[in-house]
């Protein structure tokens, strides 16, 4: 009867225990409820203006690409970009005349032009028999050519020119000739003369030209740099440095290719030059040197 009485006991006990623990566990999760219920309608609350926010933002970069549309569909938007390409279009003419006129100024300013004391020494010291029939001038170098009656005429001619000091040497070619060879005829006072024509080469005392210049390579040559001269000594050196690149307005350019004298380098010549950073050589005449770049890439080193 004990031991039944004590079990009975124990199992009233799990019993209370059991019921006070469920009772427990009610009471804490009515308690936690509504903060669950604000939780999430909080987070409800949240992804709906964010919903809200996104759509707005998405609907108003809708209009303004609608807008966009429209302006670039208009008449007066396709006449800005036909304007745009006219524009572009004189911008590339004008870039070619200024190349031009750059290479002619450059072809101007290697040209050596007779002065006036130069061209009277030549006329004062003409024979009165004498007449000039060629006048012509390349790279400091004058060619005379005339005719003259006889050959010690000529050889007069030459010694005048060689006392007036302007030249540092003087070739000459004198040669007798028939003067029916020039056209004369029997009613002519010099027919059945023999006359002389004389060919001389006269190397102007003073100086040769060195004229450089940069510009970006392209079917139209864009200039980099205004014009260089320089006024040599015949024979003497020349060095243009640190040509193999430049940086012009915050642009990095290379060299890509040289023209001297209107005439390209070979490749090995220009590899030389790329190699040395250097472009050297002697003033034997007037030297033209157009130095011609290509922007440098991102990335290249």
């Amino acid at each position: 009867m004990s031991f039944a009485k004590s079990k009975n006991d124990f199992s009233k006990k799990d019993m209370n225990f059991f019921s006070e623990f469920s009772s427990s566990t009610a009471q804490q999760m009515s308690s936690a409820f509504p903060f669950f219920l604000l939780a999430t309608v909080v987070i409800l609350a949240f992804t709906l203006i964010v919903w809200i926010v996104c759509g707005i933002q998405i609907m108003n970069k809708q209009n303004k690409i609608n807008d966009l549309k429209k302006e670039m569909n208009s008449a007066e938007y396709q006449q800005k970009l036909s304007d745009k390409d006219k524009t572009q279009a004189e911008v590339e003419d004008l870039r070619n005349i200024y190349y031009q006129l750059s290479s002619l100024d450059n072809k101007v300013s290697t040209k050596t032009v007779a002065d006036t004391v130069t061209l009277k020494a030549i006329a004062d010291s003409m024979p009165n028999d004498t007449i000039l029939t060629v006048y012509h001038e390349v790279d400091g170098v004058i060619e005379l050519q005339g005719q003259t009656l006889n050959r010690d005429s000529a050889l007069n001619y030459l010694h005048n020119l060689e006392n007036k000091g302007l030249f540092s040497s003087i070739e000459d070619k004198i040669e007798p000739i028939d003067p029916i060879e020039l056209g004369y005829n029997k009613n002519n006072l010099m027919y059945g003369q023999m006359s002389y024509v004389f060919r001389f080469l006269c190397t102007r005392t003073g100086f040769v030209n060195l004229t450089y210049s940069s510009f970006i390579d392209g079917n139209t040559p864009v200039p980099l740099e205004q014009l260089n001269s320089e006024a040599k000594a015949p024979g003497s050196a020349y060095s243009l440095t640190d040509v193999k690149e430049k940086t012009v307005d915050g642009v990095k350019y290379t060299l890509t290719n040289v023209k001297i004298n209107g005439t390209a380098v070979t490749p090995a010549v220009l590899a030389e030059i790329q190699q040395n950073n250097e472009i050297s050589g002697k003033m034997s005449s007037n030297i033209n040197i157009e130095l011609l770049y290509t922007a440098k890439k991102e990335g290249e080193s």
